[in-house]
């Protein structure tokens, strides 16, 4: 008699996670998955038909934990910089896990529903950073030059930027950002 596992997407997930961020995405198969979350590979595929749906999914999770944490930290009666600054952390963190993803598979692979998907994410996320600048704004902590949605976009660019290259120190950044905003 087969057996009854309750929610067995959300068990493939966590799984595949766990494997990507404590093993690499080269360690990410469906017979791994299968193995750690003892699910039959068959069933996986049910739910994921290919390793990039997989993946896609993983990591379009950990982009809405991300704007989640962007809520919270903009929640917080916290500085500007201080916010600023844990914004970039966590998104380096999801680069740092991510990474090997993001190089071997650029854009291909990607549906136009997965793509949509992704720009879907990036509007809120300018949204809310657009939020948190206009908030600073009217609070007297900064002074913006440009229209508050070019430069949500900018300082997203650049966390993105400098999370990969890791060639400039955020520190620098921020005293560039305490010029530009004076």
């Amino acid at each position: 008699m087969p057996k009854i596992i309750d929610n067995p997407r959300e068990i493939i997930l966590i799984h595949a996670k766990d494997i990507i961020v404590n093993e690499g995405f080269n360690k990410l198969t469906m017979r791994e998955v299968s193995k750690k979350s003892g699910i039959a590979v068959g069933t996986i595929y049910n739910y994921f038909p290919t390793k990039m749906d997989l993946t896609i999914q993983l990591m379009e999770n950990y982009w809405y934990d991300y704007l989640d944490e962007v809520n919270e930290i903009d929640k917080t009666e916290q500085d500007f910089y201080l916010k600023l600054f844990k914004l970039y952390k966590r998104l380096d963190n999801f680069l740092e896990t991510f990474m090997e993803v993001w190089v071997k598979n650029a854009n291909s692979g990607y549906t136009e529903d997965s793509l949509n998907r992704k720009k879907h994410f990036q509007e809120k996320l300018t949204k809310k950073f657009e939020e948190i600048l206009l908030k600073a704004q009217n609070n007297g902590d900064i002074h913006l030059v440009l229209e508050p949605k070019a430069t949500a976009k900018f300082l997203m660019l650049n966390f993105i930027m400098m999370a990969q290259m890791k060639e400039f120190e955020y520190t620098d950044f921020e005293k560039i950002l305490r010029k530009i905003f004076k």
